[in-house]
Order: C-alpha cells, then sequence, then structure tokens
C-alpha cells in the first residue's frame, strides 16, 4: 500500500509539473565578492626546542615576513515562481599551495528554511560564537594567518570543508537549529576526481553535526549564543592476511560561545572539548578565548586571549597561551588598516616552541 501511495503521489507530481506554465524565474547569474589582507608582521622567537645542530640549547632568532590571504567569491541565485530560492557559491583562494577552491556548494532557501550541498564548513561551525578579535587576519581563536605554525580555536573544525549536507530551521523567537550529515570525511572539493570511485572507508566518515544558537537585541544590548556538538567514526585500515582491515572509533567534540554587545563593547568568548582525537582513548583537549573589543566610528581596539591544553593518554600534558592586543581604522568602505602585537606561549610540540612576539601591521580589503 506504502509503494503504491509514493507511486501514486509521483505521478500527480509529475503531471503537475508537466502542466504548468513557464517559469519567470531568471537563470542564475554569477556575481563576484571577497576579501583580500596583507600583513607585513616581525617577529622575535624565543624557541626553547632543538636548534638545527641537533642540540636541545636555547635558541633565540627574528624574522619578518610580508604575506597575504584572501578569497574571490563566485555567488548567484535565483527565485522560483514557487517562493523556492538556488543558488550557488564558490570560493577562488587568492593565496594557496595546493587546494586552489575552498568552500562550493548550492542551496535551495524557502519558508522550510535552507538546504545546503557541498563542500562547506558543519552547522556546528558556522553557528558558533566565539571571541570577538580586535583586528582583521590574526585573532587569539581561529586567525587567517599561523605566525607559529600552529594555533587555537573554539569553532568545531573536525569536518572542515568535507563534502555534506546541512539543514538550517528558519529562525524562531531569536533560536535557529542546524544539522550536517557527512558521508565521507575523505571527500572535499580538489582533493579528488570527481570521477574516482568511492575508496575504502577512513579517516572520520558517517558523522554529524547538531548545532543551536540564539541571536536577540534587548533595547540597547546585543546578545548572541550558541552550542553544538560534532562526532563520526574514524577509520583506520591495517594488513592482514586476508586483505586490508579496516576497524572503526568513535571521535566527538562539543563546543559553546557567546558575544554580547553594547555602547560600542562587544564582549565575548568560547569553549571547545575535542575528545578521542584520531580514534585514540582518552587522547583529548581543550580550548577556550576570551575577548573585549570598543569601536566608535571608524575606530576600534581590543584585546583577545585563548589557551588550549591537550591531554593525552599517556605523558604530560601540554599548552598553547595566545594574547592578541590592537586595533583598526577603517580608511573607507570596505577598507581596513589594522596593527597590533601578539604573543605567544607554546608547549605543544608544533610548530615554534617557547614564547614568541609578533608585532603586525596591515590591510584588509572586502569587494
Amino acid at each position: 500500500m506504502k509503494k503504491a501511495i509514493l507511486g501514486t503521489t509521483a505521478l500527480v507530481a509529475v503531471g503537475a509539473l508537466a502542466a504548468a506554465p513557464a517559469s519567470a524565474a531568471e537563470k542564475i547569474k554569477l556575481g563576484l565578492g571577497g576579501y583580500m589582507q596583507s600583513t607585513y608582521y616581525f617577529a622575535d622567537y624565543d624557541n626553547d626546542g632543538v636548534n638545527p645542530t641537533g642540540s636541545s640549547n636555547h635558541l633565540s632568532r627574528i624574522d619578518d615576513r610580508v604575506t597575504q590571504e584572501g578569497e574571490i567569491f563566485f555567488t548567484g541565485e535565483t527565485t522560483l515562481d514557487n517562493g523556492l530560492k538556488f543558488g550557488v557559491n564558490v570560493q577562488l583562494e587568492s593565496y594557496a599551495t595546493a587546494d586552489q577552491i575552498d568552500e562550493t556548494y548550492i542551496y535551495v532557501d524557502g519558508s522550510f528554511g535552507r538546504i545546503l550541498f557541498g563542500s562547506e564548513d558543519s552547522a556546528g561551525y558556522l553557528m558558533h560564537y566565539d571571541a570577538p578579535s580586535p583586528v582583521p587576519m590574526y585573532s587569539a581563536d581561529s586567525p587567517n594567518i599561523y605566525p607559529i605554525g600552529t594555533t587555537n580555536s573554539t569553532r568545531p573544525t573536525m569536518f572542515s570543508d568535507t563534502d555534506k549536507i546541512t539543514y538550517f530551521t528558519p529562525r524562531f523567537a531569536g533560536f535557529q537549529l542546524g544539522v550536517s550529515y557527512v558521508p565521507d570525511g575523505s571527500s572535499e572539493t580538489g582533493q579528488h576526481s570527481a570521477y574516482a570511485p568511492t575508496l575504502i572507508e577512513g579517516g572520520l566518515d558517517r558523522g554529524y553535526s547538531a548545532a543551536v544558537n540564539y541571536v536577540n537585541k534587548f533595547g540597547g544590548v546585543d546578545v548572541a549564543i550558541s552550542a553544538g556538538y560534532q562526532s563520526a567514526n574514524v577509520g583506520s585500515t591495517q594488513t592482514a592476511p586476508s586483505g586490508p582491515v579496516t576497524t572503526f572509533e568513535d571521535q566527538s567534540e562539543y563546543s559553546f560561545g557567546t558575544q554580547i554587545g553594547f555602547a560600542g563593547f562587544t564582549i565575548g568568548g568560547g569553549y571547545r572539548k575535542q575528545s578521542d582525537i584520531g580514534g585514540t582513548a582518552d587522547n583529548d583537549a581543550k580550548t577556550w578565548s576570551a575577548g573585549l573589543k570598543y569601536g566608535m566610528g571608524p575606530w576600534a581596539v581590543g584585546v583577545q586571549y585563548s589557551k588550549r591544553t591537550n591531554e593525552p593518554p599517556a605523558g604530560a600534558e601540554t599548552e598553547l597561551e595566545n594574547w592578541v592586543i590592537g586595533g583598526q581604522y577603517a580608511l573607507g568602505p570596505g577598507i581596513t588598516a589594522f596593527g597590533g602585537v601578539e604573543l605567544y606561549d607554546n608547549t605543544t610540540g608544533a610548530g615554534i616552541a617557547g614564547d614568541s612576539n609578533i608585532y603586525f601591521i596591515g590591510t584588509s580589503l572586502s569587494f
């Protein structure tokens, strides 16, 4: 009976589409947008790690660099006669060493919310709020530049831009829900051919992300609060006499964040707990951040702090502490000059160890 009902419904739908008048909707036309950030920084690295000769003597050095980060967005959208909106977003990296295309996806908008298909961050990532950074590009929480080769983030980044399906509900009374499904954590635009067969499961697979946030305004106070949870199987393949054998373990993370704005001030913070990283039991990490920013007119100044603690299943804990202090000035629409200092204390074993002081200036353009 159920199959018969579904079949009849499909026939009715096909008939209705065939009898419908020609659509007045226009074909999607692409527009351009994006951003470009350029910076000069002077770095004073006080490296407590191993020096190039292989001994464990104290090593200090200075360095400076000019570097950029940016993307060009190709976007387009059209509205059908029934009110549904279909759109596309392709983001071209302007400064990349490998994958030239970043996010690329299509979406459908309607009274039911938004459905997104393709290479884009998860619902947990997109709906997260964290500490406000005082400047563009640099941040103690999810920056666009890593002067010591590693960074902190309270955003749930487990799935990154892997191909996924995401759904967002309409916002109701300030609340919005979002969920993502990640069939294959090794599938991402630019990583393999679209014509390649499905590979043996490995890495993060059959994962999901669920998130909620609340955004509202009370008089002169803006409030935003978020929470999210992500989980996936981690596949590991070993060679056995009978052939490759893949085993799976769980990996998960949850996050919380908030931002509150009033009278030119923005204060906020984020928290993330990662559990069983790489499918290894008790291989955990926790990160938190806090920030305060004040801006009036074209000026804004602020301070931001974050700390990550790695908790391995055996051995001592390691930490990365990060401060960003700086300010920015809007020279014109979409043109911002910025400068400040970034301070690190790193014992994680990744990136440049010890204390590092980064002094920077830069310009951020949006278009």
